[in-house]
């Protein structure tokens, strides 16, 4: 029998999760006992952040279990320590996997994290992680036979043959994930073969949808884009490129430039390349780094495209000085009726969830209205908080007397926007969790609506007992 603890849970999911189904991961990491294991999934493929989908301890035999929730076919990294390992999953489905233990054959540096292998129990043929590693097989296959027509000789011809050989095999396979897992790997291999341009973006750009959650599409995408600023702007058409960004600091003026280059009239793929390009710019002197961010502010305030300005906060946070694990900085505020408030106060004991807003923003409105249901469910252990950017107490003194179901405590910043600099807000609502020792947990953290209450869960849960949990499988 599978050895597992498995942890009952009743659970009441609000609204931001109708759409979600739930994903269980069972498994056994020998050698990892006792030993946290995280789930994480990545948040964009530009910036590359990963987040946090839960986490879970690994019992006393090496048994362990992760429960989440995702929208979509996701590509997740379960990580033990320093150790790492990932698989697809798709909602509403049930893994069962063994984590193998670390390769001690060969010098392991503990400064850096180690790819471990894991074995996934492939129930069927068309599950995505068995159509994956039996493509990845034959895709494998063919560049060894090949190979030596990609180094003699222009290869179109055997990658076409391949093409068609595949789609041919896979054809009764109805998974429009794993279709495309095909079409841009092979769009990825053309593009390393140096295949014409148009012809490339005619065939997996021009007219498509793009996949922002898709790794192999997004694999495509960057290696199509790779620098295009850069070497744009070394061009013809290209040379307003440095003085719209370095003087300017214009969103529009760049994004007009950039309309310019054959393979951005697109205007949706033309704002994600600036992000992209931006990002890839910022440590390599190509351009001012204030400018890059006054852009990429730009870019959340102006993008009509919630995934673009999720890219561009992700590609700011990275800059920041704010990490998990760092400190938050220190405030005194005055709640409605004038009573000082600390931060060492607050975070007695409990997790403070910090929002920074400001009641004339639609979004600030929207997302305030989840928290009561998560202050009813966590506020025994997480102490909700939020603090106001109007510009007098008495906004927010008429904002609480209207709004009375609000019975959390709302701070006034009385810092003349300094507070604002040291948690580095750009765009509000902005969230933050801390820690009962003042570090920062999620920074930013996700949003109301977000994957928060997951997270919340995951600290609050009872801890698990960790000995001869469940059944065993010989």
């Amino acid at each position: 029998m599978f050895k597992l603890h498995f942890l009952i849970i009743t659970f009441c999911f609000c609204s931001l999760f109708a759409f979600a189904q739930k994903v269980n991961i069972k498994g056994i990491a020998k050698t990892y006992e006792y030993n946290d294991i995280y789930a994480y999934s990545y948040s964009d493929y530009i910036s590359n952040k990963l987040k946090e989908l839960t986490f879970s301890t690994i019992d006393s035999v090496g048994n362990f279990e992760l429960q989440f929730l995702t929208k979509e076919i996701t590509f997740i990294t379960l990580k033990i320590n320093k150790y790492t390992t990932s698989l697809y999953v798709e909602p509403g489905k049930t893994y069962e996997v063994i984590i193998s233990p670390p390769d001690t054959s060969y010098y392991n540096n503990p400064n850096i994290e180690q790819d471990v292998a894991i074995q996934i129990n492939l129930k069927s043929k068309t599950e995505i992680n068995a159509l994956t590693i039996d493509y990845e097989k034959r895709f494998d296959d063919f560049l060894s036979k090949d190979y030596p027509d990609f180094v003699s000789r222009r290869p179109e011809n055997k990658i076409d043959s391949f093409k068609l050989a595949i789609n041919n095999f896979y054809s009764t396979v109805n998974n429009i994930f794993f279709k495309q897992y095909i079409t841009y790997s092979i769009a990825a291999l053309e593009e390393k073969t140096k295949k014409s341009e148009k012809k490339l973006y005619e065939n997996y750009l021009n007219n498509k949808p793009i996949l922002y959650n898709h790794p192999e599409y997004m694999n495509f995408f960057n290696a199509f884009y790779k620098q295009k600023l850069q070497t744009f702007s070394k061009t013809k058409d290209g040379v307003p490129l440095n003085f719209n960004i370095n003087n300017k600091g214009s969103y529009v003026a760049t994004m007009e430039t950039l309309e310019r280059d054959p393979f951005l009239k697109n205007d949706t793929i033309r704002e994600l390349v600036l992000i992209k390009g931006l990002y890839e710019c910022y440590y390599d002197g190509s351009f001012e780094k204030q400018s890059i961010k006054a852009i990429l502010t730009q870019v959340i305030e102006k993008s009509k495209i919630e995934e673009h300005k999720i890219i561009a906060q992700n590609c700011l946070n990275s800059f920041s000085k704010l990490q998990k694990g760092s400190n938050a900085p220190y405030f005194e505020l005055p709640d409605k009726n004038g009573i000082t408030h600390s931060i060492d106060e607050l975070r007695n004991k409990q997790y403070i969830y910090l929002m920074f807003f400001e009641s004339s923003s639609v979004q600030s409105l929207q997302q305030l209205k989840v928290i009561p249901s998560l202050k009813k469910q966590y506020g025994e252990r997480i102490q909700f908080v939020s603090i106001t950017n109007d510009k007098t107490n008495a906004e927010l003194k008429n904002f609480c007397t209207k709004n009375p179901k609000y019975d959390w405590l709302f701070l006034y910043d009385d810092t003349n926007g300094k507070l604002k600099k040291e948690y580095e807000i750009i765009t509000l609502p902005t969230y933050f969790l801390i820690s009962p020792d003042g570090k920062f947990v999620q920074v930013p953290a996700d949003s109301p609506e977000g994957n928060i209450e997951q997270i919340f869960y995951d600290l609050v849960k009872p801890k698990n007992k960790l000995h001869n949990i469940g059944n065993t499988r010989n």
